[in-house]
């Protein structure tokens, strides 16, 4: 497939409501603090204790929808095969799972020191944030091979032959978890077994994505005939220069406000779109074929509202509002 300039400037209509970046699927820069090694104590990501959260005016399409189920096929919609989308899915969803292994991070500390409710919570949220992680991965991969091999993985080339996943810093910390390490609580081993469940999907959910999208196996890393960069720090550079995102000391209190906007932007296109394209079901490998995908694709934006009450550190049953049409 070869994606053409007249595809790629091709009329794309807006959501109704959409504000970021200005423009249809524009994309935006995402400021966070420096990456936190594993056991390095840093300042933990937090909202302006100042203002009250308001998750009315944040995310309101997120709110409306959170409680239905997602159409996940109708991204034939006029404009739905756009390459923009895409692009935009890619970027954007890398850059919502960054600030969600950062919360990740800090409830997995807490869980380690705390006990009790407290600890129960922690917990808790640490499900919800791998839970949003596995929907950002199906969202980010929602586009079909011949997109990704035309448009996602000549990108990734192009900003290092090698380019690898495993150069994310943010995730470095949290790697432990996904790997199904450390996850055992004795005191509260209901909501310790969630989290396993979680992550066992989450793994699930990562396999098939790879299985889909490079059905030959084989990532830039393991083909490229060229060494890394020499410097290891510079690995993880040219992986946020790629995803937009720059580093900052001292903008805690940015991240969790930039993660609502991202989830009400996409929201507002899974709303208006769906998430794949109808007939993309002969590209859909085994692991993405269990009932446990499936619900986690049609909860794909409840998921993401767990992630902005636990974020926010509200409910929105807390907020006395009925899920409304936006």
């Amino acid at each position: 497939m070869t994606i053409t300039f007249d595809a790629i400037s091709a009329e794309l209509s807006t959501p109704a409501g959409w504000t970021f970046a200005d423009q249809a699927y524009g994309l935006e820069p995402l400021i966070l603090p420096p990456a936190a090694a594993p056991d390095e104590e840093v300042e933990r990501l937090r909202l302006d204790t100042t203002a009250s959260p308001d998750l009315t005016a944040l995310c309101p399409t997120l709110l409306g929808h959170g409680d239905r189920p997602l159409d996940t096929g109708t991204l034939s919609a006029p404009g739905g095969q756009h390459p923009r989308i895409y692009w935009f899915r890619w970027i954007t969803g890398h850059q919502i799972s960054f600030v969600m292994w950062r919360l990740l991070l800090q409830e997995m500390r807490t869980a380690a020191l705390a006990d009790g409710t407290r600890q129960a919570t922690a917990i808790a949220a640490t499900s919800a944030y791998v839970r949003g992680y596995c929907a950002m991965l199906l969202y980010t991969a929602s586009c079909s091979r011949k997109i990704y091999e035309a448009l996602i993985r000549p990108s990734m080339f192009l900003a290092h032959p090698g380019f690898s996943g495993t150069w994310a810093p943010d995730f470095t910390a949290v790697r432990q978890v996904f790997r199904g390490r450390q996850l055992a609580w004795p005191g509260n081993e209901g909501a310790a077994a969630e989290l396993r469940r979680a992550v066992g999907l989450c793994r699930l959910v990562h396999s098939g994505v790879a299985a889909k999208l490079v059905p030959a196996g084989g990532s830039l890393l393991q083909q490229s005939s060229s060494p890394g960069p020499r410097r290891q720090e510079l690995l993880g550079v040219l992986f946020d220069n790629y995803f937009m995102t720059a580093r900052t000391p001292g903008c805690e209190n940015q991240a969790i406000p930039q993660l609502l906007r991202r989830l009400e932007a996409v929201t507002l296109d899974l709303v208006a779109h769906g998430l794949t394209a109808k007939g993309d079901d002969g590209q859909r490998p085994l692991e993405l074929r269990g009932e446990d995908v499936l619900a986690a694709e049609r909860g794909l934006i409840g998921a993401m509202l767990r992630v902005a009450e636990h974020a926010a550190g509200l409910d929105s049953s807390d907020l006395d509002l009925q899920p409304q049409v936006v």
